[in-house]
């Protein structure tokens, strides 16, 4: 896991409450808020987290279906939501909430195998022909098609035959993959990410560990895997544009907002910024400019990979349009130590979700290119096992909010995507729940070896945030009788000169009782944090982000 020389206030759920008297910022205006015609609001699933199927089709073993096999606590989701079998009806019923948009993976090991011959993974017919019906049945439904080639489940054969994205060859297996799709989909997909969020699966998966394949004992496989993932990625862009499709193409890109702890010290806010660069900035400026961004070059050293001026090339200007991930906001106050011990453990981390961050962010990313349209590509609450959860719904109405504002701004923003369609299967176990559709999970769920459902397990049931934004996604428009409470989101948290503004706006986004008791904790714990990395000896600029082992 990297370390940015910052202490996190990591976001998420405290146990927001929504009620009459505690509702969502909604911004108001004279005349009822809407969104442009072809403005897309849909919906997002990923093939390991929702599919099912693991032996079905010709499919072979990810990395995930090991990961899950040889870790304790991990679940497998070799049944997942059977999507598989159900996509038929799962289409049908978006398209009865009115949505525009379905975003869905490909399974890499699905539509092709691995071929020891040539040491090269072949076309699957079984698998391909799964995704042919999947899409038919889209573009039946009138759903505007977001395809991601790549959700974290490589093939397992490219992981033991080659060491995955550890080595460099792995981008031409990419591209001949991506190829394969381009010339079998190309005229059934609307838009194209190469990869969704390769923050998470490089720090996860080459860093953590805790993501699959689990590698954890280096300090330079994340940046390795990260260029790696670069570099297929552009060539994957160069490819499809060769292929002049009417699709657009784009890396589906996460990060939380980080804000100063203190805007007022020029050290926080230098060290929100730095937060920024080494998620976002880490992957989009490549993309836009061609390099990584000069703090992380600084900061990491040798360890970062270098672009050549043919990387360059490649990398700049790849991509059609802007995609983006978000789910919470980090506070952030710049720390002295040099330890990896104490940097990693985040001491005094508290979890709160913050709307008002959503648009900043939308914000930085635009600042990147203005003239490129944004797809807001997840959005979503992890909420409980209850099919009531007035959370979920306070989430998406405060969130989808500040999404308002941004087109009203003139940001080109012209999609968003709330994560996800149905309760899933997260990294692990198949809780938190972030489904729009509650799903009643039988028992053997997760099990190693699986289980046939019947017809009666796994029954997606509608959550209150399923019908609000069903409501809104067919006509375009919040509800006229949708009342605002607590702050306008056009303050900018960005503009608060201190610790205590920013806990009152916690406060009155939808804290009550007992919270406000945690949020007043916090402001204590934030207090004597920064005192204590104040009287620190400031960290030198060759501070190792990864620990040396």
């Amino acid at each position: 896991m990297m370390m940015l020389g910052v202490i996190v206030l990591l976001s998420t759920t405290l146990g927001l409450v929504s009620s009459s008297s505690h509702r969502a910022a909604v911004p108001q205006t004279s005349k009822q808020r809407c969104f442009p015609d072809d403005f897309l609001l849909g919906t997002a699933t990923a093939a390991y987290q929702v599919e099912g199927g693991w032996n079905l089709t010709g499919r072979t073993p990810s990395i995930w279906d090991d990961f899950c096999r040889s870790r304790d606590n991990v679940q497998c989701a070799n049944v997942a939501d059977d999507m598989i079998h159900r996509y038929v009806s799962d289409i049908a019923i978006m398209q009865a909430m009115g949505l525009s948009s379905f975003r869905f993976s490909i399974s890499w090991s699905r539509v092709m195998t691995w071929h020891d011959a040539t040491q090269r993974m072949v076309r699957n017919d079984a698998g391909i022909a799964f995704y042919h019906d999947l899409l038919d049945a889209m573009r039946a439904a009138q759903l505007t098609s977001v395809v991601t080639l790549y959700h974290w489940d490589l093939p397992s054969a490219l992981h033991t035959h080659m060491n995955g994205w550890l080595n460099a060859s792995i981008v031409g297996h990419f591209n001949q993959y991506a190829e394969l799709m381009y010339d079998e989909y190309g005229a059934k997909v609307d838009f194209w990410t190469t990869f969704n969020e390769p923050w998470s699966f490089c720090v996860g998966g080459y860093g953590g560990g805790w993501h699959a394949p689990g590698i954890s004992d280096s300090d330079t496989a994340t940046y390795v895997a990260a260029h790696h993932v670069l570099l297929a990625h552009a060539t994957a862009v160069q490819t499809h544009r060769s292929k002049h499709l009417t699709s657009k193409i784009g890396i589906t890109l996460n990060s939380d907002m980080a804000l100063p702890l203190d805007p007022t010290d020029d050290r926080d806010v230098e060290a929100a910024e730095r937060k920024l660069q080494f998620s976002l900035g880490w992957f989009l400026n490549p993309i836009v400019h061609g390099d990584s961004p000069a703090v992380m070059k600084r900061r990491a050293g040798h360890r970062l990979p270098r672009f050549t001026a043919a990387d360059s090339a490649l990398l700049t200007q790849s991509y059609d349009v802007f995609m983006l991930n978000h789910y919470s906001t980090n506070v952030v106050t710049d720390c002295a130590s040099t330890t990896y011990v104490q940097d990693v453990y985040m001491l005094d981390t508290v979890f709160i979700w913050y709307p008002q961050g959503y648009l900043p962010l939308i914000r930085w990313m635009h600042a990147f290119n203005k003239s490129a349209p944004i797809l807001l590509t997840e959005n979503g609450w992890c909420g409980h096992n209850v099919v009531d959860n007035p959370d979920q719904l306070w989430y998406f109405e405060s969130y989808l909010a500040q999404v308002w504002l941004a087109v009203a701004e003139g940001v080109p923003v012209i999609g968003y995507t709330a994560w996800s369609f149905v309760d899933n299967y997260e990294w692990g176990s198949f809780d938190p729940r972030f489904g729009l559709f509650h799903i009643e999970f039988p028992p053997e769920t997760g099990t190693v070896d699986g289980f046939e459902p019947k017809s009666t397990d796994l029954k997606r049931t509608a959550r209150p945030a399923a019908t609000w934004y069903g409501q809104v996604a067919s006509t375009k428009c919040f509800p006229l009788d949708e009342q605002a409470q607590g702050p306008t989101p056009s303050t900018d948290p960005l503009t608060s000169s201190t610790t205590s503004h920013w806990v009152q706006g916690a406060v009155t986004v939808g804290f009550v009782g007992p919270m406000l008791v945690a949020v007043m904790a916090l402001a204590a714990l934030v207090y004597r944090k920064q005192q204590q990395h104040r009287s620190s000896e400031q960290a030198g600029e060759n501070s190792p982000l990864v620990p040396k082992h």
